[in-house]
């Protein structure tokens, strides 16, 4: 191959004109007696070189060969895909991960004499060969290259000539020479004093699968008297996608599984007509995403108009398009007529609605009850490079002058788990009338434990359930929910039809992801385990256990433990999400404290959120909760982090990390923010008057009307509470955990050292047997202050409450909840007064 080289001007360093030139790798130019630079090449050959470590994430791969010239000399080689990202700073001010990498092209390279400076110069791109497309210039000139594959794609004439190509041919001739779509300092690009920056997604607009960008240099290394010759070649492979169709929210956003984290999948559901139903249209560009187009969308938004960056001869538009649709061989006219298709188009992405119209009438000579005909019309989707086979099917039934409504299935079984959203499920869900008529629900009914807190029945063509009502099934375990009934249109009934809605627990815990021993002690040991730290004073034994075989012990106070980011399961909370950690422990010092830090990307060094619990010394387990509510700007979906525990001497398990989802319709408090100006059915027992006040409100100087509870106490003091008549009923069950939260003022607080704070204490009670689920600590030291509290209450707790001063924190952990009539009580100490408002009462996962 014949090569030619192009000179570089380095930043800030004048160099000249450099020829191409034999020796070997570690040629040195002397100019006068004094020690030169020196190659050390097993830093280039051997794997596991500290850059290269940092980065053997997939995305990039890094390899050193010999190049294939007269002069043998050794070249470094660097590969990136497109889609690398994501690399470590270099900046201890900000050690957030960064889109370049920034390659040292003094690797490998020391120079013995003390206070010598190497520095780069006579840069030189080298030749990579001929552009073969060029079939009026390059080609001709370059037979031995260019001709085989001219050969190749049948490009002579009789006479050994060379064609008239056209732009598709010289395409072709491109791909199968698979030259860089550039070879130039460009874009993703920049040469330094003494290193190259590499941002590898600056290619993306340009790059396709297969295509490439390069740069072939050829430099010196110099310590202003000797130099070393260097060679390097930095490659950026092209990654393209073909559109998918999945699952998006109102935002175009994919929707990920719960379960996997995985895309889901969107098909277009099977579609059921009568010969006697109208035309209908069907959007079968539904759910349609092409990875490749929403990066340049992101793209645009971090650095505006592409076309004035790159070159319009670089850049590659992608757009979306359907390539028409194929009805099934032998469909009558009129079923499937394009000319009544109608698109909706954007130019950032091309087509995102594609509307055909399915028309069964043409049937309704051809078919009787009974029968029916599947049709699938099939079509492709492109975005110009790429293309994706789809298709849907119409299944058309024949139909008598009367009907009576059918179902599709008998028995219609829907799979729910814990984790789940709120889901409608509809109970004409496969259903059909052949004449077109509306149909009517009768005859419902639910089974046995089918009804009850988190299902709404209100609706008679839904059912409605909240996961959250269900949450005290461990995971795998399940229960179902049943329910009959038919359908009529007024003058025919169906046959009976059952639902069935399978309802399996799911795991929340967010230290738990998808190995629990690893990411628990039940391994037996800290080794192998998401838990590092200690420093040999934190063990795990059988002794340590409050559930389960093993827990951790720990013999001195100001212990670290740390929860690795790999032991959590990453992306799940989002800024404005609510989450909480929760354990248990049992320690020996009074009021020894556990402190809980959030670390950016697993980084000690940068803790991000810091809470602080006093825990109380006691010798019995005690749970303890940290809620954090509306998490704040950290919390992004692409944020890693891990966890610190700073732990006192003592005996710890069951740590957890839980996302949850309040929402009103989960609230068992009817009224707990009191905008009517009523107490919403609150009272109080006991030395205790209360009001409703504007200054009970927490927020204050607007100009609606707010109001709060305030309840002000005697020396005996006496108890805030809401009965079994005002709380809904059927919420509170075995085995579940339940948050109550409030906002509360202490104003009468009036210790000026910020002791002696008030006790503030909560629980839920069964008004007939007695039976109680409490827990206790202090109101904040201040009298002006708002502050929101979450108690948790858990009907499955062990141990004991608060310092171990309450006793148990559940009177009976195996006593029926359901059918109990439940209050709740908010104590109020004697002589204080609470300003509360923004009461909830909810179920939360565990």
């Amino acid at each position: 191959m014949k090569f030619k080289y192009k000179n570089l001007l380095v930043p800030a360093v004048m160099t000249a004109l450099y020829g191409c030139g034999g020796g070997t790798d570690n040629e040195i130019v002397k100019i006068e007696n004094k020690t030169a630079p020196m190659l050390d090449t097993s830093v280039l050959v051997v794997e596991g070189y500290t850059d290269a470590a940092a980065y053997a994430n997939g995305d990039i791969k890094w390899m050193t060969s010999t190049y294939d010239n007269d002069d043998g000399k050794l070249e470094w080689e660097y590969r990136f895909k497109e889609s690398a990202g994501s690399f470590p700073s270099n900046d201890s001010r900000n050690p957030e991960p960064v889109a370049h990498v920034e390659i040292d092209l003094l690797t490998g390279i020391s120079d013995a004499d003390n206070g010598s400076a190497l520095s780069v110069e006579n840069v030189q791109f080298l030749w990579e060969g001929p552009n073969c497309s060029d079939t009026l210039g390059n080609a001709p000139d370059y037979p031995e290259i260019c001709d085989p594959i001219l050969e190749a794609l049948d490009l002579f004439d009789a006479e050994g000539n060379i064609i008239d190509t056209t732009f598709e041919q010289e395409e072709e001739i491109r791909e199968l020479q698979n030259l860089p779509v550039t070879n130039e300092l460009i874009y993703g690009l920049e040469l330094k004093e003494t290193s190259i920056m590499v941002n590898p997604s600056k290619f993306a607009p340009i790059l396709r699968t297969g295509q490439t960008s390069q740069i072939h240099l050829i430099y010196k290394v110099t310590d202003g008297e000797s130099s070393i010759d260097r060679r390097i070649k930095i490659v950026i492979d092209g990654e393209d996608t073909a559109p998918v169709f999945i699952e998006l929210n109102e935002d175009g956003e994919p929707i990920l599984d719960d379960d996997t984290g995985e895309r889901k999948p969107f098909e277009i559901k099977p579609i059921v007509l009568s010969e006697k139903d109208e035309p209908i249209k069907i959007n079968i560009a539904e759910g349609i995403y092409d990875q490749d187009i929403e990066d340049i969308e992101i793209l645009k938004g971090e650095v505006g108009d592409l076309t004035e960056i790159y070159r319009s001869q670089d850049y590659t538009v992608e757009r979306l398009d359907v390539l028409g649709v194929t009805a099934p061989e032998g469909t009558p006219p009129g079923v499937y007529n394009p000319t009544n298709d109608t698109t909706k188009w954007t130019e950032e992405r091309g087509i995102v609605e594609y509307m055909v119209e399915i028309d069964p009438a043409p049937y309704a000579d051809a078919l009787n009850r009974g029968d029916s005909v599947d049709l699938e019309f099939t079509y492709q989707v492109s975005d110009d490079n790429n293309t994706t086979d789809r298709s849907f099917i119409v299944t058309i039934k024949g139909a008598d002058v009367v009907n009576p409504p059918e179902f599709t299935e008998a028995v219609l079984d829907k799979p729910m788990g814990t984790n789940a959203a709120i889901t409608t499920f509809d109970l004409k869900e496969g259903a059909f009338d052949l004449d077109g008529d509306n149909m009517q629900v009768i005859d419902f009914v639910a089974a046995d434990g089918s009804t009850g807190y988190g299902i709404d029945l209100s609706n008679p063509n839904v059912v409605k359930v909240d996961p959250y009502g269900f949450l005290d099934l461990a995971p795998g375990e399940s229960r179902t929910l049943s329910y009959t009934y038919r359908l009529t249109d007024g003058l025919f009934t169906s046959d009976e039809r059952t639902l069935n809605i399978n309802v399996t627990g799911a795991n929340h815990n967010l230290f738990h992801k998808t190995n629990p021993d690893y990411n628990t002690f039940e391994t037996g040991s800290l080794d192998g385990s998401a838990w590092q730290g200690g420093d040999g004073v934190a063990s795990v034994a059988m002794e340590a256990a409050a559930s389960g075989e093993y827990g951790l012990n720990v013999a001195a106070d100001n212990t670290f433990m740390e929860i690795d980011v790999a032991g959590i399961e990453q992306g799940k909370i989002e800024e404005g999400d609510d989450y909480y950690i929760s354990f248990n422990s049992k320690q020996n010092a009074a009021w020894g404290g556990v402190r809980v830090s959030f670390n950016k990307n697993g980084d000690t060094n940068d803790p991000f959120q810091i809470e602080n619990s006093a825990n109380g010394g006691t010798n019995d387990w005690v749970e303890h909760s940290l809620t954090y509510v509306d998490a704040n700007e950290f919390f992004t979906k692409d944020a890693t982090f891990d966890v610190t525990f700073r732990l006192a001497t003592g005996t710890y398990d069951n740590f957890s990390m839980i996302k949850y989802d309040y929402q009103k319709s989960r609230d068992l408090i009817p009224d707990g923010v009191f905008t009517s100006g009523t107490a919403g059915g609150w009272a109080v027992t006991g030395d205790v008057t209360l009001a409703v006040t504007e200054e009970a409100n927490r927020v204050q100087n607007t100009d609606d009307l707010q109001y709060g509870l305030e309840a002000t106490a005697g020396p005996g003091g006496g108890t805030l509470y809401l009965d079994s008549n005002n709380l809904i009923q059927g919420g509170i069950k075995k085995g579940m955990r339940y948050i109550l939260q409030f906002d509360l003022s202490n104003p009468t607080y009036s210790d000026p050292n910020g002791a002696n704070p008030s006790p503030l204490l909560a629980r839920i009670v069964d008004e007939e047997t007695g039976n109680w689920v409490r827990k206790g600590a202090f109101a904040k030291p201040s009298s002006t202050e708002w502050n929101t509290y979450a108690y948790h209450l858990n009907t499955q707790s062990i141990g004991t409450d608060w310092n171990g001063n309450l006793g148990k924190y559940a009177s009976d952990v195996d006593f029926d909840w359901e059918n109990a009539k439940v209050r709740v009580e908010i104590n109020i100490p004697g002589g204080q007064t609470f300003e509360i408002d923004n009461i909830k009462l909810f179920p939360v996962p565990q």
